[in-house]
């Protein structure tokens, strides 16, 4: 066949003529395809998803001699498992500015029409350059041609364009300012003054430059003075740009992104992430013990809530819980804790609505003994209404715990002093650490300060209980005389409701035992569960005291374990703010 007349040894014969390119500034071919959906294909402004690519040898380093719009387009020579795209038999191509491939001229020694037949992966120890689409690098300016695949080109990209990197490309170290720009690197040749040909482009090198040299001039040096004072000058300034460019109060630069193929085990945003979910405190309720059930798991939302609080103070520091971070809004985090906490103290409070039924149908019953059949009915009916009215008078009360849990977690947390510690810290060059560990006393203090600011409202409705029992037996006291004391016997069981609140917390209403020697059921241990250890408890020391409820109520203060531990606390008042705890 090769002898045949037909047969043109210019056109993919003899001469096969391949290459190797970098992929250029998006600007220029970006728009050949659409970042969103559409309907119809006529709407693709291009044709198919091709390149721009500036050859090695062919086309000129740098923007001066060939712009990257004028560069030929690059067609992508798919691999026979992708397909070609009839019958829904397809992979797009995965290529992104900065790439560097090679190929093929299709149209042999006339050179116009590349296609790309595969892609040189990029090292980790490689560094990546910020910027696209410039002149850094020419035919006379020598440099690295490694560029980030989120680099920034001649046009910025619009809100829909921009890449939305997943946690898996994030790095969890942040790199300081590219050599590119500003620092050089060791193995870079630098002139008198410490700075590249490279460095000078930059108009914060320049600035710094200019400004060391009129002083240096001002004070008279020359020579080796002269040289030294602004090399010295530069650098400090450089070295101080560098240090708040990788600050994690600044934001990432290019290169904070896993931007290469040898590094798979890296460790990444997503992997901390993952054990941060991993480790996160599930609340798990028992059915043995429900009081104390509910003030664990309390204490389990007080444990999530500070580490959320500690991490998010820790990226003003750190770079990797800067990166991890899930808080958006740390405040809206202690809302949404208050909201918890107060589902599980609404079960404590149904433990005092239903003590109190029970304490109200035991006294009525020595009643509804006392009186004539004739009335029974009657007292049945008040019986029933009191429940109702005893469980609305207490939802009332129960909607209300959101807030008053949330004022009492914002009068222990001085968030906005701490914000401002911790900036203030970082930017003076200081670390601080915190583990804060918050004991069982402190979900006790949140229960017993949150039934002591509405012990008010318990006993107005503990009240208007006994108004309307008051009221309905003394329609029919004319007719039955022997009422009153025991009325007076369950008004006094009520009045001491709040006074005893372990007593209300501890009772058990019903207790079934069918044949009198039934085993008593396996106790629940697991008071929280986490994804990465599973079941866990709180130690025998630590479990809440239905007693040490009832002191703080009655005391009406928090106790001195607590006081003390108060995680974040705010600074007494007229007393000098605090230094930050080391726990």
């Amino acid at each position: 066949m090769e002898g045949s007349t037909s047969f043109n040894p210019g056109f993919l014969g003899s001469s096969f003529n391949w290459w190797i390119g970098q992929v250029a500034d998006d600007s220029v071919w970006r728009d050949n395809i659409l970042p969103g959906k559409y309907a119809d294909s006529g709407q693709v402004p291009g044709w198919g998803r091709r390149y721009k690519v500036r050859i090695i040898g062919l086309h000129d380093q740098g923007e001066v001699t060939i712009p990257s719009e004028d560069l030929p387009w690059a067609q992508i020579m798919y691999p026979v498992t992708a397909g070609g795209g009839q019958a829904e038999s397809l992979q797009t191509a995965n290529l992104r500015q900065g790439n560097m491939v090679f190929g093929f001229f299709i149209d042999g020694q006339e050179m116009q029409v590349p296609v790309i037949m595969g892609i040189l992966g990029n090292n980790s120890q490689s560094a990546l350059a910020p910027t696209i689409g410039n002149s850094r690098v020419t035919d006379t300016q020598n440099g690295s041609l490694n560029t980030s695949g989120i680099a920034r080109g001649q046009i910025p990209k619009k809100e829909s364009e921009r890449e939305v990197l997943p946690d898996e490309a994030l790095q969890t170290t942040k790199p300081g300012i590219s050599p590119y720009t500003l620092i050089p690197s060791p193995k870079e040749l630098v002139d008198e003054y410490g700075l590249t040909a490279g460095s000078y482009k930059s108009s914060i090198v320049k600035q710094y430059f200019n400004d060391a040299t009129n002083l240096a001039i001002d004070k008279g040096l020359s020579g080796v003075e002269y040289t030294d004072f602004i090399k010295k000058s530069v650098r400090k300034k450089l070295d101080k740009q560098n240090k708040q460019e990788a600050s994690p109060l600044s934001p990432p630069q290019s290169g904070a992104t896993k931007e290469h193929v040898d590094g798979i085990h890296q460790l990444e945003n997503a992997g901390v992430k993952r054990d941060d979910k991993y480790r996160t405190k599930i609340p798990m309720m028992k059915a043995d013990n429900q009081l104390e059930s509910a003030v664990k798991n309390i204490q389990t939302v007080v444990d999530n809530l500070i580490s959320k609080i500690d991490k998010y103070l820790q990226t003003f520091q750190s770079y990797v819980e800067a990166v991890s971070n899930t808080v958006q809004n740390i405040r809206k985090e202690i809302e949404n804790a208050a909201s918890a906490m107060a589902k599980y103290m609404k079960m404590i409070y149904d433990k005092i609505a239903e003590y109190i039924i029970k304490t109200v149908n035991q006294g009525l019953t020595a009643v509804v003994s006392t009186i004539p059949s004739s009335f029974r009915h009657l007292f049945a009916d008040v019986k029933e209404q009191m429940t109702q009215l005893t469980y609305c008078l207490y939802s009332k009360i129960i909607q209300k715990l959101a807030g008053q849990i949330l004022s009492k977690l914002q009068d222990s947390i001085d968030l906005d002093g701490l914000e401002k510690k911790a900036k203030q810290q970082v930017l003076n060059g200081s670390e601080f650490q915190t583990a804060p560990r918050v004991p069982m006393c402190y979900a006790e203090d949140i229960v017993a300060s949150t039934i002591r600011n509405t012990i008010e409202e318990v006993n107005s409705a503990n009240t208007q209980l006994l108004d309307n029992l008051e009221a309905f037996v003394g329609e029919i006291q004319s007719e039955i005389a022997n009422i009153t004391n025991q009325v007076d016997g369950i008004t006094k069981e009520i009045s001491n409701i709040v006074g005893s609140i372990s007593g209300a917390m501890s009772f058990t209403n019903i207790k079934l035992s069918v044949f009198g020697c039934d085993l008593s059921p396996n106790i629940a241990v697991s008071d929280f569960y986490t994804l990465d250890g599973g079941g866990g408890g709180q130690s025998q020391t630590q479990l809440p005291s239905a007693e040490s409820i009832n002191k703080g109520v009655s005391d009406g203060e928090a106790s001195k374990a607590t006081k003390e531990s108060q995680p974040f606390a705010k600074p007494a008042k007229g007393q000098p703010e605090v230094e930050w705890e080391q726990y």
